[in-house]
């Protein structure tokens, strides 16, 4: 019996179609996808070069306390770590926006979902490097003579004061970064959307 009540209402049911993404509105969010898979792609490679860089420093630098050298390259070569994990994530929003399929509404609706998931993965990216960013103040007051004669609440204060500056600082570039560099596409593409409703 209830079976035949919900074949009934099945049937009754009528499925409406997804709406149609025309060809004009399809090219407008074609540009701007472009735009990100580009800068997208720079950051990478910036990102590959500028930690070829920093490692190539600290292998060639001559430090006066060789342990200070081996600690600073497990710091780089542990963010390097970190940096791949987002990369991974990264790279995964940038295929999708390459085989992306801009006919239908519900699949510019799963792009904005990977936009947003994707700005969490970014901020969550400078979050991630708290740890790195403690242990290079502790480095930095343990190493520089001028800072080493700091103590007691003097030196609380001052590294406390220091590493919330850091972080602080990390955590604005980062919002500012991504706004910057992929916010006005996004938005571009968000409009799109918007008017689709």
């Amino acid at each position: 019996m209830e079976l035949d009540n919900l074949k009934e209402m099945w049937s009754n049911e009528k499925i409406s179609e997804t709406p149609e993404i025309s060809t004009e509105q399809q090219k407008e969010i074609h540009l701007p996808l472009e735009q990100l898979r580009k800068k997208m792609r720079n950051e990478f490679w910036s990102t590959v070069v500028m930690f070829i860089l920093i490692i190539l420093f600290f292998i060639f630098k001559d430090f006066h306390f060789f342990k200070f050298k081996v600690y600073c390259i497990t710091l780089v070569a542990s963010m390097m770590m970190v940096t791949g994990f987002y990369f991974f994530k990264f790279f995964q929003l940038y295929k999708n926006m390459g085989e992306i399929n801009l006919n239908t509404k519900d699949s510019l609706k799963d792009l904005m979902f990977q936009f947003k998931l994707n700005e969490q993965y970014y901020v969550s990216f400078y979050l991630a490097f708290v740890p790195f960013v403690v242990c290079e103040m502790l480095l930095i007051f343990d190493y520089m003579p001028n800072l080493k004669m700091l103590d007691g609440a003097e030196f609380i204060l001052i590294f406390i004061g220091c590493c919330l500056l850091m972080l602080v600082t990390l955590y604005l570039f980062g919002r500012w970064w991504f706004h910057h560099f992929y916010g006005k596409n996004i938005r571009k593409i968000k409009k799109t959307y918007d008017d689709l409703k």
